[in-house]
């Protein structure tokens, strides 16, 4: 998998952009979008765009370099980390934005927390509430950046949001039509199973692994959220249970 424009634009966001090499609140000297000379990718980025070049006080950089910086940090550094801590699993792709934003800001070794565990094995609410509670200090103090930031991060990791603007939506008519009949049942495959196994554990139905396939557990998520809607609890989501899931 690889960084969405969205999952960018949420670290663009966060990370915000200065031109020039200036000094974090940790004292790193930092540039461009947070990018610092421990990152492998931003090293080999410099080695390429400015040979012969000392990075250092003085050293500039333009938003659209920063911008290819970025998505090559994802790519071999950041997104590649956490590609390799799924081991071939398919995620949506806003837990894999939210995960590669996290990297991003506190290394690889934060796929080893617990935020990750219960991500990897499909429980976004857990991940979630995890996450939000997680590498808020620096150097021994809170910072509300980092406060603000694991909570943007926890949100789309759960509900699909992107803190920069967008929503991960529910499958449309159309694609479920595409897929079936017009309903959404065990033993099916697609991307929209994933996404409505995504919205239900978004809302704390737990479906099991988010994997689209319509499974026992993505059929007892949805009994559950029928029951709870007071709807007809069949197990299927058809038209009726598929519009109150996106309410």
């Amino acid at each position: 998998m690889r960084l969405s424009p969205q999952g960018a634009a949420d670290v663009r966001l966060h990370e915000g952009f200065v031109d020039h090499a200036y000094g974090d609140p940790g004292g790193v000297l930092t540039i461009g979008t947070g990018f610092t000379w421990a990152s492998a990718a931003f090293r080999q980025w410099w080695a390429k765009n400015r040979p012969g070049k000392t990075f250092g006080p003085g050293s500039t950089m333009t938003r659209a370099e920063s911008d290819e910086c970025l998505m090559l940090a994802s790519d071999i550094e950041y997104g590649a980390a956490v590609n390799k801590f799924l081991g071939g699993k398919s995620v949506p792709q806003n837990v894999f934005d939210a995960s590669d934003s996290v990297v991003f800001n506190c290394g690889a070794g934060a796929l080893a927390w617990k935020w990750a565990i219960e991500m990897k094995a499909g429980d976004y609410h857990d991940a979630a509430s995890l996450l939000r509670n997680t590498a808020t200090t620096q150097n021994g103090k809170t910072l509300a950046g980092l406060i603000a930031r694991r909570k943007d991060e926890a949100i789309l990791l759960e509900t699909g949001k992107y803190a920069s603007g967008g929503q991960v939506t529910m499958p449309t008519a159309e694609e479920v039509n595409a897929l079936s009949d017009g309903v959404l049942e065990r033993g099916e495959r697609g991307s929209p199973v994933m996404q409505l196994q995504q919205r239900l554990a978004a809302l704390g139905y737990k479906p099991g692994a988010v994997d689209g396939i319509f499974g026992y557990g993505t059929e007892s998520a949805v009994i559950a959220f029928q029951k709870a809607s007071k709807l007809t609890t069949d197990g299927k989501a058809g038209p009726i249970t598929l519009a109150a899931l996106a309410a």
